[in-house]
């Protein structure tokens, strides 16, 4: 019996909510290589355009949170100003009150290398913002340590190999218009239950410290924008929670109701929540 391949993933120096790196097994088999362009439509922490970036000609990287995709982009075009102005502004591990003015600061005047200081030292180095975009996350007395290097520099190492062939954006998904069939994956955050009449909720499926801005239209611009992707040929994989805590997702669900393919992911959810089992179903959709 032919032993299987070890595939040895790239995981990338930022810790996001929702990040991929763990899944990267189940979902990049299922990808379409045989398209020209990859778009990254809620590219987060970039686990998922960092393992794809040798398998197509053109890669899209997008996100809503501007300073997060700069954090990549000057990783690729200019890493070591960044590396070294992060160094200088992470706090030391027990300098809780220099972590608050960088906070501070940041909320007051955005740039990327304050954002990454602020991720490398908060709690669990999971940036969270809240409804007016500041940056609210508590000091997690932590910072810029060698496990960190070790992962930019495989990170900075593997992409400036592709260098020509990366584009980084930050739009609202709907307005990206795609006008040649492409590969794109979309993992967005999760959106309203199904109420028992089949309409959409104000409830949210599951809170995470990025849900704060999305909003039921959000959740219906996605529901007709995966359907002109399906229109204009481009095949897709959108990933998200369908069940949770007897909940379910109302647009997944429209999804699934409306002919798409899906698979059940495997996640285990006990890990991370304190209360237990919530009888959670993570899914993808697609349409090939």
């Amino acid at each position: 019996m032919e032993k299987k391949k070890e595939i040895n993933y790239i995981n990338t120096p930022f810790n996001y909510t929702g990040n991929k790196f763990k899944l990267l097994e189940q979902l990049l088999p299922l990808f379409d290589y045989s398209k020209y362009y990859f778009i990254d439509i809620f590219a987060g922490g970039g686990s998922i355009w960092t393992n794809v970036v040798d398998k197509y000609s053109k890669i899209l990287v997008n996100d809503i949170i501007e300073d997060l995709v700069n954090i990549q982009k000057l990783l690729l075009s200019d890493p070591e100003t960044i590396i070294k102005l992060t160094k200088e502004l992470c706090p030391s591990k027990d300098d809780a009150k220099s972590y608050g003015e960088l906070r501070m600061s940041y909320n007051e005047n955005k740039t990327p290398e304050k954002l990454w200081a602020l991720m490398l030292s908060c709690t669990n180095n999971l940036m969270r913002f809240n409804q007016k975009g500041g940056f609210n996350q508590t000091f997690g007395k932590r910072g810029f340590n060698s496990n960190t290097q070790k992962k930019v520099d495989l990170f900075v190492n593997h992409i400036s190999n592709f260098k020509d062939k990366i584009i980084f954006t930050s739009k609202d998904f709907h307005t990206i218009n795609i006008k040649k069939p492409a590969m794109v994956y979309l993992d967005p955050p999760y959106g309203r239950i199904k109420n028992s009449d089949g309409k959409m909720s104000n409830n949210q499926i599951s809170s995470a410290g990025y849900n704060n801005v999305w909003s039921k239209s959000h959740d219906e611009k996605l529901y007709k924008y995966i359907h002109t992707l399906d229109k204009n040929g481009s095949s897709f994989i959108l990933s998200g929670m369908l069940e949770h805590d007897g909940n379910v997702s109302w647009m997944l669900d429209k999804l699934i109701q409306d002919g798409f393919k899906y698979k059940e992911i495997i996640m285990n959810y006990n890990k991370v929540s304190r209360k237990g089992n919530k009888n959670t179903k993570e899914i993808i959709i697609m349409n090939y």
